[in-house]
């Protein structure tokens, strides 16, 4: 398979991953992904690893979405994406989002390594390392203090 071919197919997958995260849909997120997922998170002062079969990603899933809808995310966009093809069904792919909230202000932007493998035509998530854990939290602090001010300022 010409690398041309995959990286479409990469792009094309991710495409459709992120439209499934701005459609919130939990069950269309969690399609992408194999029956068994390496997760790597970077959470600031230490890195969790863990293995996750597919009803406990789909726990985190549903967290990542009450984390999202906790600071309005509208869109998420890959606004750069890398692929390292080891063969038309085994790929490496490095992603940076950056989100918007629902009134397209900025919130942050986070970098994210998968590894995907395709049995079939369809590639799925076998591996994920990624640092938004600290993004978040710095975005939901400045919205947190944001919202504190100005509630401050009505009380005035």
């Amino acid at each position: 398979m010409r690398s041309s071919k995959v990286t479409a197919d990469v792009r094309a997958f991710f495409t459709s991953y992120c439209t499934a995260f701005i459609r919130q849909d939990a069950p269309a997120i969690a399609k992408h992904f194999a029956d068994i997922v390496h997760v790597a998170t970077d959470v600031g002062d230490d890195v969790n690893v863990h293995v996750a079969n597919a009803a406990e990603w789909r726990t985190t899933i549903d967290q990542i979405l009450a984390m999202y809808r906790a600071i309005d995310v509208g869109s998420l966009v890959a606004t750069g994406l890398a692929t390292d093809p080891l063969s038309g069904r085994l790929v490496q792919a490095r992603l940076r989002w950056a989100l918007s909230d629902k009134a397209a202000r900025p919130l942050y932007e986070f970098d994210a390594m998968y590894t995907l493998a395709r049995h079939t035509e369809t590639f799925r998530i076998t591996a994920i390392a990624h640092n938004e854990i600290p993004e978040y939290r710095r975005c939901h602090a400045t919205m947190g203090a944001a919202k504190t001010a100005k509630a401050g300022t009505r009380k005035s």
